[in-house]
């Protein structure tokens, strides 16, 4: 199951609570439980969620296209959210967790040079799990909608510093490594910012680039920001 953002917790907390959580994939042998097929039910909503909102964008989520796409009753979602509003909220911050869970792991890497886990955080922004067409089609309309819905913004803002709080450590072992002198914090921000409009690039083709391009693009920053001035 996924990990779900507390609105207004400390991003460490995220970046702390990590290194606790099972890796995805690994192996089930055994039925699963009550409580875990009503986990299962339960992000079953929460991915479905997540691919009407691509296709249809917030306000074509309805509840009666989300069951359908989960495979199951309407009512199913009472059982699990407050509301629909709710069950979006929890997509978002659904969404986010993973891509910090992937990069966490990554900084994890101790094989890695810094530069190289800052290289392969970026470039997971841009591969999949993280980068699929529901995911980035769901993300614009997610971010879109926050301008009028601010339920959407905490866990935007909350990604955004988990984000901030993986790189600038990785940015400050880089530069203590080619005995730079660098802000760690400052070149943090400006790739997470950098992330940001890379995707909403992509998601709205106005620049007619691809992944390939935008990975590119990171790597041109990270190594300018790590060059003796």
């Amino acid at each position: 199951m996924a990990l779900i953002v507390a609105q207004g917790r400390p991003a460490r907390s995220v970046l702390q609570t990590l290194s606790t959580v099972a890796t995805p994939g690994t192996p089930q042998p055994r039925r699963r439980t009550r409580a875990e097929n009503r986990d299962f039910r339960r992000d079953s909503l929460i991915t479905a969620a997540i691919s009407v909102v691509a296709r249809h964008d917030i306000t074509g989520a309805t509840v009666e296209r989300i069951c359908e796409h989960a495979g199951v009753s309407r009512g199913l979602i009472g059982h699990y959210f407050d509301s629909k509003e709710q069950l979006l909220v929890v997509a978002l911050e659904f969404q986010f967790n993973r891509a910090v869970r992937i990069k966490y792991a990554i900084a994890q890497d101790t094989a890695l040079t810094p530069v190289a886990r800052l290289n392969a955080m970026a470039a997971a922004s841009f591969e999949p799990p993280i980068y699929t067409v529901d995911e980035m089609s769901s993300w614009q309309a997610f971010t879109n909608a926050s301008r009028s819905l601010p339920a959407f913004r905490p866990p935007i803002r909350y990604a955004g510093r988990a984000l901030h709080d993986l790189f600038e450590p990785q940015f400050r072992a880089a530069a203590a490594e080619r005995r730079l002198d660098i802000n760690g914090s400052r070149a943090a921000f400006g790739l997470v910012t950098l992330l940001d409009g890379l995707w909403n690039s992509l998601a709205t083709g106005k620049d007619d680039a691809d992944p390939e391009e935008a990975i590119a693009t990171c790597q041109l920053f990270i190594e300018g920001c790590l060059k003796p001035v």
